[in-house]
């Protein structure tokens, strides 16, 4: 959990991602929210701008050793985000992408 030193407007930022997400608000991250708020507020701050395809990435993969790392449904979160955010075509064209971008057939998590 965030050590709570920053107060964040967690209305607000629901509110203003909601918005962004549009038709795929069901990928609102919840668990992101509640359990590391200074996150939210970054996804919120770089939506629909290339800094956020890294920022995810670095969320999802790190290479600073002793890491935890995040709980698996947490993890889960940001993979949508990134990949919601990828579909609606926020990413610009001049990102170098994600790190999922290989991936043709988004059926192959469903498997």
């Amino acid at each position: 959990m965030d050590d709570g030193q920053e107060d964040f407007d967690i209305p607000a930022l629901k509110a203003k991602l909601l918005e962004s997400l549009g038709p795929e608000s069901g990928v609102y991250p919840m668990l992101i929210e509640q359990q590391f708020p200074r996150i939210l507020a970054r996804i919120v701050e770089l939506w629909g701008r290339a800094g956020l395809d890294a920022y995810l990435v670095d969320l999802m993969v790190t290479d600073r050793h002793g890491r935890q790392g995040f709980p698996h449904d947490v993890l889960l979160e940001v993979f949508r985000l990134a990949t919601v955010h990828s579909a609606l075509g926020l990413t610009p064209k001049n990102s170098p992408g994600t790190a999922w971008d290989w991936i043709d057939d988004p059926e192959l998590f469903k498997r």
